[in-house]
């Protein structure tokens, strides 16, 4: 086998395990590390602990998907995020938050930068009304920023995975080529 078949081949193998190995990683990110029902009653408060595997922008939201934008809207609470012992953040449904990126059917009530590795403790207490009607999903989702950048990072790979590729296969073929221009069998 002549050397330029040999690096072609070679090539081919990286693009192809480049690929794979980002598969496999991609495949193991949690976008949405927490999403439960909540069912508390005022003054109430639940926790939920969760851990990020992946380094962004975070959104809490509240989504209902019988409960219309008036239902979320009316929703009264206060949350505080907890991570090593430490309050992160903490916000309430009364103020007003414009985080980019939120899902359909929700609203977006807190923000915060997530760091891979580390886990955290979303406390929620339920405001006079309480949250039994309608009752609120609380969901920690990856901003549609980060997830842009996924999927951008997606577009690099597979760039990267077909120049091999193709580059490739040009030189297996220039190898068999010239095998044959010389004389020799294949």
């Amino acid at each position: 086998m002549h050397k330029v078949t040999k690096v072609g081949v070679g090539l081919m193998a990286l693009g192809v395990g480049v690929w794979v190995a980002w598969s496999a990683w991609t495949r193991t990110r949690k976008v949405e590390p927490l999403d439960v029902e909540m069912n508390v009653a005022a003054g109430q408060t639940a926790a939920q602990t969760f851990k990020l595997n992946y380094d962004g922008l975070y959104l809490i939201e509240l989504s209902s998907k019988g409960a219309g934008e008036a239902q979320l809207a009316a929703i009264d609470a206060d949350w505080s995020l907890w991570s090593c012992g430490q309050e992160v953040k903490k916000g309430s449904t009364n103020e007003a938050h414009s985080a980019p990126g939120g899902s359909r059917n929700a609203r977006v009530i807190g923000d915060f930068n997530g760091r891979a590795g580390q886990s955290y403790e979303l406390q929620f207490t339920a405001g006079a009304s309480g949250l039994r009607n309608p009752r609120p999903r609380l969901r920690v989702v990856v901003s549609g920023l980060a997830q842009e950048n996924l999927q951008a990072a997606n577009v690099l790979v597979f760039s990267t995975m077909f120049i091999c590729e193709l580059f490739g296969m040009i030189l297996v073929g220039i190898g068999i080529w010239g095998k044959r221009a010389a004389g020799e069998v294949v």
